[in-house]
């Protein structure tokens, strides 16, 4: 029908809304948002994720226990287009309804009683906020032994004293017990030394405020028990988890609930890296369109795990890239030929170690400051592009102080396997980063 509703579509992903969903109460124009952009914390054009919202739903009973709101908007349009008296058409098209439910139960609400109440929903204006997390003291707390594990965890903090065993400076009250200002008339007043006295308390005045702000920001992040304070970083990814311990210490900088949406917002970005470099993986081996990719993963996985297994016909090509392990391939099979007619037992030669496969950087830190054949290099050497960066700046560091650069020199300034300093060196040397000594 041409008065039919469309169909609506989540404004991020773009696919069809089905209840439950969520209502902005904010954005202008009533934007709707699905379960899964939400719980990820969506943004597109002005609506944030910290804006107030609605559930909406519709798996609820209006009329009768048996029969929810969605079956009666669905029962609605139904009569509109089959008309009354069809009810078995009706039927078919709900699906879940006889023809007798349909019948009777149209009859009794809409004809028989038209005019009956719809039921009261008194939370259905009700707007929920975003918040943080909140730690609330509680009457009686729990009192861990000295002695145990979770004591030590939280710091020696003494929950029903609301106070911590070993203060800050917990010795600063040894600094005062000698101070007296209560000088006998017969002694000459030195007022060099009284200010001394002055300046010593104001120190201890220092002291106690900074244990007072300390204590602060302790309860207000809720980073007493640190331990559970982690646990609410386990919804990140493992590398993601390294980059939140060093932000840990930029936490007194804002409030708990900003600290929370830059670290959503840091995480995001994340993501979004990571999909980049694979949709640039994907179109780098000719991947044009979205349902190809899902073939693509399954082919890369069956190709590495077809590579991971050795053949007798592999053995061969690899042993032909290198003259020595050619050399070592045949004499073990001229060993196993000769064993074979029946003579001694005779040792085999030792097969060559087989290289290191290439390590995957994709994603990791430093990788978008790095050229290509900067990335070929780290993969092949199996060398994490900070530590590369790092190496390259000492390094170039050092040639130009001296004019030149040793293998000798490189191999005692970075602590590194000497194959992978050899490489690096090599490398620097071809880019014309870095010379070596002249003549």
């Amino acid at each position: 029908m041409d008065d039919e509703e469309e169909e609506i579509s989540c404004p991020k992903c773009s696919l069809t809304l089905q209840t439950p969903y969520i209502l902005c109460k904010q954005c202008p124009g009533l934007v709707k948002i699905c379960t899964q952009c939400f719980s990820k914390g969506a943004e597109f054009g002005i609506h944030e994720n910290d804006h107030a919202y609605t559930i909406v739903r519709d798996d609820f009973p209006i009329f009768e226990n048996s029969w929810s709101a969605e079956e009666e908007v669905l029962l609605l349009k139904v009569m509109a287009d089959c008309g009354y008296g069809n009810w078995q058409d009706v039927a078919q098209r709900m699906r879940v309804r006889s023809k007798n439910e349909v019948e009777k139960h149209y009859n009794k609400v809409y004809i028989n009683q038209p005019h009956m109440e719809l039921p009261q929903f008194p939370e259905a204006d009700l707007q929920r906020f975003p918040c943080p997390v909140v730690y609330k003291l509680c009457d009686d707390p729990p009192r861990y032994p000295d002695s145990s594990q979770i004591f030590q965890l939280m710091g020696g903090y003494m929950a029903g004293r609301g106070d911590f065993n070993v203060e800050h400076d917990n010795f600063m009250e040894l600094e005062l017990r000698a101070i007296d200002f209560n000088e006998s008339p017969s002694q000459e007043k030195d007022y060099l030394e009284e200010r001394l006295k002055f300046e010593v308390l104001d120190v201890y005045q220092n002291c106690i405020s900074d244990r007072c702000w300390r204590k602060r920001i302790i309860r207000k992040y809720g980073l007493i028990n640190i331990r559970k304070h982690r646990l609410d970083h386990g919804m990140y990814p493992t590398k993601f988890k390294e980059l939140l311990d060093l932000l840990r210490p930029f936490t007194r900088l804002c409030n708990p609930e900003g600290f929370d949406k830059y670290t959503q917002a840091l995480n995001l970005q994340f993501e979004l890296k990571r999909s980049i470099h694979k949709l640039i993986e994907c179109r780098e081996n000719g991947i044009t369109k979205q349902r190809s990719i899902k073939i693509f993963k399954v082919l890369k996985s069956r190709r590495n795990e077809m590579k991971s297994r050795r053949h007798l016909l592999d053995d061969i090509l690899i042993h032909m890239k290198d003259e020595t392990s050619c050399q070592t391939w045949l004499q073990k099979q001229a060993v196993l030929e000769t064993m074979s007619k029946g003579a001694a037992n005779l040792p085999l030669p030792s097969a060559p170690r087989r290289s290191a496969p290439p390590m995957d950087i994709v994603g990791l830190p430093g990788y978008e400051r790095l050229s290509k054949k900067e990335r070929e290099l780290c993969a092949g050497v199996r060398l994490v592009p900070e530590a590369y960066l790092e190496f390259r700046e000492i390094l170039v560091g050092e040639c130009k102080r001296n004019g030149f650069l040793r293998l000798q020199q490189a191999r005692t300034l970075i602590k590194i396997d000497v194959n992978k300093t050899r490489k690096l060196y090599d490398f620097l040397v071809s880019q014309g980063l870095i010379t070596k000594e002249p003549g």
